[in-house]
Parts: structure tokens; sequence; C-alpha cells
């Protein structure tokens, strides 16, 4: 049996907290039933104040640097370029905090979570949104899932190639085109059609008017690593079922590569063996 954790650490927003708890119980048996995927055994939302998720977010970053530095024979010049891209991250993070709407990783204490700014939501659109939100709640939780499904295996590295991870640039692709192609499972059978926020919710000025800056969506996953990542992962369940695609999880080797994500029956040829 999962525990749902919705914790409001803003003391502001309750009823949100009680509305994604809702929502959890929802999606979470649609989104296990989607990807074949068992669901772990407590699943963590946090409501934070932008301040702090900025926070957070750094520290995950941080913590996966100090996994790389212990594991890995680094150069002092590789370790001090991640460092200065953190220092650039920081700086980032608080020009463009109002166009994300949730990150899920794994917390100090080894629990993956999920962590949301509500003031990123009403920027976003999603909080006046039900099924946009519902989205976001069913995308994140697929996250969690690939979290427990790929456990003892790192797939956050700033080094993949280090880690024998070849198709390393494929790593986002897969991660979110998996959630993405979940998400719209899940929110097809809620209300008849998958659901897109972008396209769906309608953002705040401030939100459109950061979207709308030079070189801001290069920092994060493209929209085509959603779009041709769902593509590849629905590709896939079609011709052999969500079991071919759940053998990634604990062997990178299956993983991708650029020319297979353009040619996704390439790609299932080779993994289907």
């Amino acid at each position: 049996m999962t525990r749902f954790t919705v914790l409001d650490d803003t003391r502001r927003h309750p009823e949100l907290a009680d509305r994604l708890s809702t929502i959890l119980h929802t999606v979470a048996p649609l989104a296990q039933e989607t990807t074949g995927l068992p669901l772990p055994p407590e699943v963590r939302y946090r409501l934070l104040t932008p301040k702090d998720w900025r926070k957070a977010s750094i520290q995950d970053k941080e913590r996966i640097l100090t996994q790389d530095l212990r594991d890995l024979e680094l150069a002092p010049e590789e370790g001090a370029a991640v460092s200065l891209h953190l220092k650039a991250a920081r700086a980032f993070l608080t020009l463009v905090w109002p166009l994300v709407c949730g990150e899920t990783h794994v917390a100090a204490d080894g629990q993956s979570e999920t962590i949301i700014a509500p003031r990123a939501l009403h920027h976003t659109g999603l909080l006046a949104a039900e099924q946009c939100l519902t989205q976001l709640i069913a995308h994140e939780l697929t996250h969690h899932l690939q979290i427990a499904a790929h456990s003892g295996t790192v797939w956050d590295t700033y080094f993949p190639g280090k880690r024998g991870i070849t198709a390393g640039s494929s790593i986002s692709t897969v991660l979110e085109g998996h959630a993405r192609w979940a998400d719209q499972q899940v929110t097809a059978r809620l209300f008849g059609a998958p659901v897109a926020f972008e396209t769906q919710a309608r953002r705040s000025w401030r939100a459109r008017l950061t979207a709308s800056l030079p070189g801001i969506r290069k920092a994060g996953p493209s929209r085509a690593a959603y779009e041709q990542g769902a593509r590849l992962i629905r590709h896939a369940v079609d011709a052999h079922g969500s079991d071919l695609v759940n053998r990634v999880w604990k062997d990178t080797s299956l993983l991708p590569t650029g020319e297979e994500i353009a040619a996704p029956d390439t790609w299932v040829q080779r993994i289907a063996i």
C-alpha cells in the first residue's frame, strides 16, 4: 500500500495540498496500470515558496555532483566546470522559476519527492485549470515510478560517459518522453482526450514574458525531448507492450541513440532481441 504525502511547507496553501492529494489518489492506479511499473511505498509532494523551491532544486544538483565526485575519477577541471555550472544555475532559477510547474528528484533522506511552488502554478495557469493540474500530477508521479524502477542504477549524473552510459544525451528524452506518454494516457482516460497544459492553460504576463526571453528553452529539456520521447515510448509500447520499455530502467545500454530516437523502429528492434 502506497502512502501519499503532500506537505505544505509554505503553510499558506492547505486547500491546494488537499487538491493534490485527491488528484494523486485518482491518477495513481491509472499511472501504474499504464506504465506497468509498481508504485513505491511512499510518494511525497512538497509545496514550497519560490525561494525554498530554488534552494531545494540546487541542493539536488549538488547531491548529484557530490555522488559523481565520490564515485568517479574526475579531473580537477571537470569538477570545477560543474561547480561553475551550478553557480549559473542559481542565477538562472531565480529568473525561470515561474515557468517550472514541478520537479521530481531524490531528496537528502533518499526519498523521491516532487517539489512545487504554488506561485509557479499560478503563473503557468495550472491553479485555475483542474485538468492541467491533473496532467502535472500524473507526469511527476511517473517520475516517482521511474526512480523506484531504476533504484540501484545511476541515472542522475553529470558524466554519463564515465558511468558507461554511451547514449547519455537520450536520458532526458526517455525520462520526459515516458512521463509525457503516461500523462497523456492517464488524462485521456479521465477526460476523454489527452491534456496539454502548454496550450490549454493560460499563463500570467510574467510567465509569458519570461518564456519569450532569448535562449530560455535551452537550459532544460526541450519540447522536442518531450514530443520525440513520447512518440518513441508510444511506438515501443504499441509494438511490444510496456514490459519492453521497462527493461531500460535497469539496463542503460538499452537507452536509444540519437539516430534511434529519430527512427523508433530501429530502437524497438534492438531492445526486443
